[in-house]
């Protein structure tokens, strides 16, 4: 007689521990026959106070012992990662445990386009044992799957094709504009609800997130800078990217501005990491030299901070990430390298509400404090010289070292030598660089872009 095989048993009793869930919650399951099973096993529409929705997923069910591991369980993706990542309705695995008669549930279609934007291959749906599916978590779980439905509609099939040309994930209440340049580069215009900040995303910089503000807009070229040039952040745009952009920040105000009673937002862990990256790399181009001061402040303090201590053994275990940060530029360390020079040089990231513009939220606390408050740039009196001489060479501002002899001239354009006594980072104005000139007590704050004319020491060449 024909043996029916044992795993055939925990299979059905998976099926139908997800269809009975299901339909005692008024949804309607179809399941689909096993000679047609192609990664599918029940097509689910939802309902919605006693209504039929339009709104169908495809889910895959599996039962039994095998599909546990140590901290959850996994699906294995087989040939079917394709039909899940880019059909037209998404795919969700349901594993019913027989031991604890539970069902637990995870996003597969989710999962394997976060794995494609990050260039990996997922081989297996990964199911945390927190993500339990039962009478009391029905609700939660129809309303999430829902709310992913909606970016297979409307203007929703828009935001989640950019997404993915962009390799990021937009949310329900995000607003998300494209532009396409007369190059046919492509730019995103991104606005979370709730943020102090927009992100600008642009293929020619390889879709790496602005992170911008009113405070960052230059619509006339930065001061000193590319003057007529429209500047944001870092991004040098031209006339009508300029242009585009400023509209879309000034529509999305509203979504700025949030109102008491208005739902918390999380902080966006993703922008803080991207800002706290580019000050570093901005602190070192301008300081090279703190990160060995850095480094003796944390070994002095290490002595006594045990937990501080165990943190730097570490990182510090990764003998070559540690040599390449006493040896490599920022732009050509290791992620594992980046992560030990962060954590030589900032002792912390103070973090305010998400509500608030970008350089107010994330305050880093470096290691090694500034040597001197700043004056702001609007009580500067007269400005660098870059009158050329045969023993003087001209270097933007980012390449002075205390010790170097600059020439500043007067308001009256009368020229006279300075010394400077320091240069760092600048806390009141990221991005610009603060110089101390004769050992006053207050700094002065310039450019990145602004030029001196520094006495010829043979570090450079003349610009």
């Amino acid at each position: 007689m024909p043996k029916v095989p044992d795993n055939r048993r925990t299979g059905r009793a998976a099926v139908n521990a997800l269809r009975a869930l299901l339909e005692r919650h008024n949804h309607i399951v179809q399941e689909v026959d096993g000679q047609n099973d192609f990664g599918e096993d029940q097509h689910v529409t939802f309902t919605e106070n006693g209504e039929v929705t339009g709104d169908v997923v495809k889910i895959q069910v599996k039962g039994g012992r095998s599909w546990r591991k140590a901290d959850g369980y996994a699906v294995p993706v087989g040939d079917h990662g394709g039909t899940w990542a880019d059909g037209n309705l998404p795919v969700f695995c349901v594993v019913h445990d027989p031991d604890t008669d539970g069902l637990y549930w995870a996003n597969a279609t989710k999962q394997l386009l976060s794995a494609r934007r990050g260039g990996d291959v997922l081989k297996s749906i990964v199911i945390n044992s927190d993500q339990k599916l039962d009478d009391e978590s029905i609700v939660d779980f129809v309303v999430e799957v829902r709310g992913y439905l909606s970016r297979y509609r409307g203007n929703r099939i828009i935001q989640a094709q950019l997404g993915e040309m962009a390799s990021v994930e937009f949310g329900l209440p995000d607003i998300v504009q494209h532009y396409t340049n007369a190059h046919g580069e492509e730019m995103i215009f991104w606005q979370r609800w709730g943020e102090g900040f927009a992100t600008l995303l642009h293929s020619d910089l390889d879709w790496h997130p602005e992170h911008i503000g009113p405070e960052h807009f230059y619509p006339n070229g930065r001061p000193d800078l590319l003057p007529g040039v429209p500047l944001v952040a870092e991004t040098i745009l031209d006339a009508g990217e300029a242009q585009w952009l400023a509209a879309c920040f000034e529509a999305s105000r509203w979504a700025r501005e949030t109102a008491v009673g208005d739902p918390p937002i999380r902080t966006n862990t993703g922008a803080r990491d991207n800002y706290v990256a580019k000050r570093v790399r901005h602190h070192l181009r301008v300081d090279p030299d703190s990160l060995t001061r850095s480094i003796q402040v944390l070994r002095a303090k290490a002595s006594t901070d045990r937990d501080l201590a165990a943190r730097a053994v570490e990182l510090e275990s990764d003998a070559e990430a540690c040599a390449e940060v006493l040896s490599e530029p920022w732009s050509e360390m290791s992620e594992s390298a980046r992560r030990i020079a962060t954590f030589y040089l900032v002792e912390e990231v103070r973090v305010g509400a998400p509500a608030l513009p970008i350089d107010e939220q994330f305050r880093i606390v470096w290691r090694c404090p500034r040597p001197a408050w700043e004056y702001g740039f609007g009580v500067r009196i007269g400005g660098p010289s870059t009158r050329r001489t045969p023993r003087r060479e001209i270097v933007p501002v980012f390449e002075l070292r205390p010790g170097d002899r600059i020439y500043w001239l007067s308001r009256n354009g009368k020229e006279s030598g300075r010394n400077v006594s320091a240069v760092w980072d600048s806390e009141d104005t990221p991005g610009a660089v603060c110089l101390l000139f004769d050992g006053v007590t207050l700094g002065d704050a310039f450019w990145p872009g602004e030029f001196f004319a520094r006495k010829a020491s043979g570090r450079t060449r003349a610009v």
